[in-house]
């Protein structure tokens, strides 16, 4: 078992792409994903501390928080500075369980043990 950190994902949730700052960040999630998936296995955890999605409302994350949950590895998420989409701890767990994000964790004022 592997652990990995990345932060400050910013995906687009349809209204922001990264590839407004430039060139360089053309594709930017199809670049994390090719390189995720060939460094990171199942049995591993990647730690996500905070703004994964532009999204402003639950709804509007959805597609940028299930693209991540399909990722390899058990995901440890902590909420950002702009991770706005966030209610609780326990309501946005409650939330990743009910949708079958069984690979999302929050971390928020407790802990896991591995």
């Amino acid at each position: 078992m592997a652990i990995f950190a990345i932060s400050d994902l910013h995906l687009p949730a349809r209204q922001k792409p990264m590839d407004v700052f430039g060139a360089h960040w053309e594709n930017h999630f199809e670049k994390i994903s090719e390189d995720w998936r060939v460094r990171v296995s199942e049995d591993d955890i990647v730690l996500l501390p905070g703004d994964l999605t532009w999204a402003m409302h639950l709804e509007e994350a959805m597609e940028d928080i299930r693209r991540v949950g399909e990722l390899p590895g058990r995901k440890l998420i902590l909420r950002g500075n702009h991770d706005y989409w966030w209610n609780t701890a326990a309501k946005m767990q409650r939330f990743f369980d009910e949708h079958g994000l069984d690979s999302l964790q929050i971390l928020h004022n407790n802990c896991v043990f591995y």
